[in-house]
This record gives structure tokens, C-alpha cells and sequence, in this order.
């Protein structure tokens, strides 16, 4: 058992001690921002040209994609047949103007939520908000997760209410 000991001691302390240690990288925030910015970019670009395969690229094979409407709940396949058959009606298509956008990244820089805000023809006059999630996949922003929804004001929700009864 002593012989055994000291060899293993060692082994032990060789192993521990010949590994590399990489520092991790600092999180800068302005450098994050101004990436996920230009990510925001190119996806709006390709949504208002219709470019439904680049548009499409931006998301994650495993991600959950949300609509207005409860119904509308889809996995990056069907979502894929939904928006790619919407960007050639062109008779349905409105470009996108956003009134609102705000973007919070997690400590280490590596997620990040996104809330943008705008007004398209069928929701007027209600505003409607898209929440994304953005991870990063091989340095590069992707969504994994992205919500619709009609944000109206607090004080019409009665009347909203009344109207769909």
C-alpha cells in the first residue's frame, strides 16, 4: 500500500498541475450591444426583403417561436413553413418599424432578452411586442425563443373585454 501511495500522490499532483488555465474573456457590454444591434439589423433587413432563408438562419433548430394568438405555438419546422409562405404573399407583407427596443444580457454576455414594440395595419391601434431570447452559438447571436403579443392600454382592456364577449 505505501508503494502505491506515493506514485499516486504523484500522478495526482502532475495532473492537476500541468492543466492549462484560460482566463475566461471579460464580458464587455458595449461591444455585446453593439453585436446583438447589428444581429437585430440583418434580421430586420431580411424580414422586410423577404429573404425568408436568411431571416430563418438567425434561429435555433431547437427554439420556440410564439404568435399572437394562443394558438400559435410552433417549433422552428413549422415555423419555418409559416414565414416562409408569409413572406411570399406579397399582397399581406408590411415592412417593420420599431418604436421600442430594449436589450438586457445575462452576467456573463452569453444570453441576452430582447423587447421590441411597433405598429402594424392589423393591430392598429394596439401596439404589439415581440420578446426574443438570443443565445450565442459559435459566436454567433441566435434566437431561441421568440413571443408575439397585443399590448394594449390598461385603460382600454375594459373596453376590449367588452367588445369580445
Amino acid at each position: 500500500m505505501k508503494k502505491i501511495y506515493f506514485p499516486m500522490l504523484l500522478a495526482m499532483i502532475l495532473a492537476t498541475s500541468c492543466q492549462t488555465k484560460t482566463k475566461p474573456v471579460a464580458f464587455d457590454p458595449v461591444t455585446a450591444k453593439a453585436e446583438l444591434t447589428k444581429t437585430l439589423e440583418d434580421i430586420d433587413a431580411s424580414f422586410n426583403s423577404k429573404d425568408a432563408k436568411t431571416f430563418l438562419s438567425f434561429l435555433t433548430e431547437d427554439g420556440l417561436f410564439c404568435g399572437s394568438s394562443p394558438s400559435e405555438i410552433w417549433d422552428k419546422a413549422s415555423y419555418t413553413k409559416g414565414i416562409t409562405a408569409m413572406m411570399a404573399d406579397t399582397t399581406k407583407f408590411e415592412k417593420l418599424k420599431f418604436e421600442k427596443t430594449e436589450i438586457r444580457f445575462d452576467r456573463d454576455g452569453n444570453s441576452a432578452n430582447v423587447l421590441r414594440q411597433f405598429m402594424i395595419s392589423w393591430s392598429k391601434p394596439i401596439l404589439v411586442r415581440d420578446v426574443m431570447h438570443f443565445v450565442k452559438v459559435d459566436n454567433k447571436w441566435m434566437v431561441d425563443f421568440s413571443s408575439l403579443a397585443l399590448i394594449p392600454e390598461n385603460k382600454d382592456l375594459p373596453k376590449l373585454a367588452a367588445v369580445v364577449k
